[in-house]
């Protein structure tokens, strides 16, 4: 990293900060997806998480799987770039959503106790009754972009074209 002035430091200071999370969308033979029930929140939620400082989203999935799922999945394509906006003290967040493939019959997966409870398959009609109408949302435009082999951009809940 290059030397920074101290004036440099200060308007770097002064940027504003948003939040980055990435995730897998896993599916099985019959096109269910892979839901994950956390234990800190209501709901349900991908497998993923937030991309720790100095991690690029595509090492962030494939970590956050790792640790979840005890899955040690590589991502594939990246399917949506969502831009979500919510007031303080949530704020802006960016997530990347990656193909994570599709899960062999009779694969084992180790939840990770400690952030989850409970993980199962749902299919594409039940996408909103597990992750509301904003997880449904990015959810089926990520299939969308795997259907058509490009990747989406999102703003709330808004496809940018």
């Amino acid at each position: 990293m290059p030397e920074l002035s101290p004036e440099s430091i200060e308007y770097f200071r002064t940027l504003p900060r948003r939040r980055v999370a990435a995730g897998l969308v896993i599916r099985d033979d019959a096109g269910r997806i892979l839901a994950v029930k956390p234990n800190y929140k209501d709901g349900w939620l991908l497998p993923g998480g937030t991309v720790d400082a100095g991690e690029a989203p595509r090492n962030a999935a494939r970590r956050e799987g790792l640790e979840e799922l005890g899955l040690d999945i590589l991502p594939g394509a990246l399917l949506i770039i969502g831009h979500s906006t919510f007031p303080d003290p949530i704020g802006d967040g960016l997530n990347f959503l990656y193909d994570g493939g599709v899960l062999a019959p009779g694969t084992e997966i180790s939840l990770q106790e400690e952030e989850l409870t409970e993980w199962r398959f749902v299919t594409v009609a039940e996408l909103p009754d597990y992750f509301g109408p904003h997880g449904a949302f990015h959810i089926t435009s990520a299939l969308k972009g795997l259907r058509e082999g490009r990747v989406i951009e999102l703003r709330d809940r808004d496809e940018i074209v």
